[in-house]
């Protein structure tokens, strides 16, 4: 009885000695430390899930806010004036015009985008109905269930989609936010930035500095290119669809002109209401579009965007249209059209934290 009492005293000490050991190696604070981490994380993830959407308003503001200090810094240097002098004569320009502009040409704009609305549903009623002359035309309706339902879907996305693109009272209160948010944002910079900082623990702050000035310089070099390649996307398929004899060439023009800030998918998109409007008018009208279309985004992609800046940066098109397909699932429309620039500012990011090889980089 003795010797079996001194052994389980014996197992007692090993097992009280090896726990120590183990519990000397792993910290609780360690323990601590991790657990808190890991709740951080999973935290910081939800709330970024449930505020996605005013996140990706906020982005869009710092996006507008880049343009405008892009645009200042420009006039600041060119015409010698102090910052805040540039700044308030931008803004007073653009004001200015933007009041002229929808003085002038807004109602007539207005008219054409209802009429536009009223007119797709049966323009595509029309094309179906000539696409029946031809064999090919039979057959692809044959195997739809019913072109009339394709008219009436083709209806309902034009005043619900995603309850944002075409709902006037949530796309006018977002572009108000967005331009509030830009004219605080690039009215005082420095202020907002500093903020960042200071949150930052400071062996950080230095490669903070290098990642927001990359991302802000590849962000601002894709922008100020793509506004300019919009504005002759819009005013050259205007003209086309005004020498075609095109209806609502106006509207359809200033489609364009939107739909070319967003990669791969928005040249796509502009060319269906045009060519439905035109095919339904003739078929050769409606091919004569399709071809304009292509014409003017091969000049765009291949000598005007070049021309406008010669080291532009070219936003790999499978990177965009992956990026552009997961905001579509996480965010819908607003997502989508983000998707470029987000990809452009996260480029300018990695630049600075994976510098590139300087050795070969050729796969065989």
């Amino acid at each position: 009885m003795y010797n079996r009492n001194i052994l389980t005293h014996l197992k007692v000490t090993d097992l009280r000695r090896s726990t120590a050991i183990l519990t000397r190696d792993v910290p609780d604070n360690s323990i601590r430390s991790a657990l808190l981490l890991a709740l951080g994380v999973v935290v910081t993830l939800v709330a970024a899930w449930l505020s996605r959407y005013v996140l990706l308003l906020l982005f869009a503001a710092v996006v507008a806010a880049i343009l405008l200090t892009s645009i200042v810094g420009v006039v600041e240097v060119r015409f010698r004036l102090g910052r805040r002098l540039a700044f308030a004569l931008i803004v007073l320009v653009v004001l200015t015009v933007t009041g002229l502009s929808l003085w002038i040409a807004g109602p007539n704009i207005i008219e054409q985008f209802v009429s536009l609305q009223a007119d797709l549903p049966h323009a595509i009623q029309q094309s179906a109905d000539r696409a029946k002359g031809y064999g090919w035309g039979r057959w692809a309706l044959s195997h739809l269930s019913s072109y009339s339902q394709l008219s009436g879907s083709f209806t309902y996305a034009l005043s619900r989609v995603g309850g944002f693109v075409l709902s006037a009272a949530s796309l006018l209160a977002g572009l108000f936010i967005i331009a509030f948010l830009a004219l605080y944002l690039a009215a005082e910079p420095e202020v907002y930035f500093s903020g960042v900082r200071r949150a930052t623990p400071r062996r950080y702050r230095a490669t903070l500095d290098e990642c927001a000035s990359g991302a802000v310089h590849v962000l601002r070099s894709w922008l100020l290119a793509q506004m300019l390649s919009m504005v002759a996307v819009g005013t050259l398929i205007t003209l086309g669809l005004w020498a075609l004899g095109v209806p609502l060439a106006g509207s359809l023009g200033i489609i364009a002109a939107l739909m070319t800030f967003i990669p791969n998918l928005g040249p796509i998109l502009s060319v269906f209401p045009a060519a439905l409007i035109a095919f339904a008018d003739s078929p050769v009208k409606g091919l004569f579009t399709v071809i304009l279309f292509a014409l003017v985004h091969f000049l765009e992609g291949n000598i005007i965007t070049p021309l406008i800046q010669r080291q532009i940066v070219r936003l790999p098109p499978a990177l965009t249209l992956t990026v552009q397909l997961l905001l579509a699932v996480i965010a819908g429309p607003l997502g989508v059209a983000l998707a470029a620039p987000l990809t452009a500012a996260t480029l300018g990011v990695l630049q600075v934290l994976l510098p590139p090889d300087p050795g070969p980089s050729k796969i065989s």
